[in-house]
């Protein structure tokens, strides 16, 4: 996770007065498959504003185009799948192998828009991909958080709680990490996101609390941002602990019903 885009992150989301009256738009265009040459039609995003920062996802510290379908690519030959920014930037001494671990690929039906792929099927593939990649913690991390987020929506609790243990335990251990440069504030906001939605309310408060006495830091910040995004974190967070307290519990309840966007 780059220091630009947390901080980005962070403003955006404590900053802005936000409005859910816009729409993201998406436009189709043409790739061509690293792997197997295959023209395939996928969305690119076409507009969006700040008002993203303002959907429930926030809760589980997501926001789009993780959170839309459009965003996961699958050639429709060889079932090649990446996040939408990864698609034909592939290392080319990786295609090879990325080829082999697509051998065995199946999809649960043939389809001729990509989004018809039910999202969560997409990301199993992703992993296969990714794991040739070699990715960071950081990285992984994030990815589960995914995971778990479209397998909630989806209304997979089991899966979703698997893929969120999976998250929480590298979230701890980055903030276990002393070297580590992610602001602890996020990870204590993390960890926190991660026990609420596999029923820890308990453990998510503790971590609430602690992340509201945590000094957010950055490195190479200046003075101002970090002090607009200490004092807006803290007003999400003291926001997140009040309707955890409350007979709503709002987060789980979008989670449940997957309408949480737009």
């Amino acid at each position: 996770m780059k220091t630009t885009v947390r901080l980005a992150s962070v403003l955006m989301l404590v900053g802005i007065l936000v409005s859910n009256a816009f729409a993201i738009t998406w436009f189709p265009q043409e790739f061509t498959c690293p792997i197997d040459n295959q023209k395939n039609t996928f969305q690119v995003v076409g507009s969006y504003g700040s008002y993203i920062y303002s959907y429930p996802s926030k809760y589980q510290w997501l926001f789009f185009p993780q959170t839309d379908s459009p965003t996961y690519y699958i050639c429709k030959k060889c079932h090649l799948t990446t996040y939408m920014w990864d698609f034909d930037k592939l290392p080319k001494d990786k295609l090879t192998a990325i080829k082999k671990v697509l051998a065995d690929v199946k999809i649960s039906k043939g389809f001729k828009e990509y989004t018809e792929v039910p999202v969560t099927e997409r990301l199993e593939i992703m992993e296969k991909v990714y794991t040739v990649l070699g990715k960071s913690d950081d990285w992984w991390e994030s990815f589960y958080r995914v995971k778990g987020y479209h397998y909630g929506k989806r209304g997979d609790v089991a899966k979703a709680t698997e893929e969120r243990k999976k998250s929480l335990e590298l979230t701890q251990k980055e903030l276990n990490n002393a070297k580590s440069d992610t602001p602890k504030k996020l990870l204590f906001y993390i960890s926190a996101a991660m026990k609420h939605f596999t029923n820890d309310d308990k453990g998510a408060l503790e971590d609430l609390q602690k992340a509201l006495v945590t000094k957010y830091e950055e490195k190479n910040a200046k003075p101002e941002q970090l002090k607009d995004a200490e004092q807006g974190f803290n007003e999400r967070i003291k926001d997140y602990i009040e309707i955890i307290n409350s007979k709503d519990n709002q987060p789980r309840k979008f989670d449940k019903h997957g309408a949480d966007e737009h």
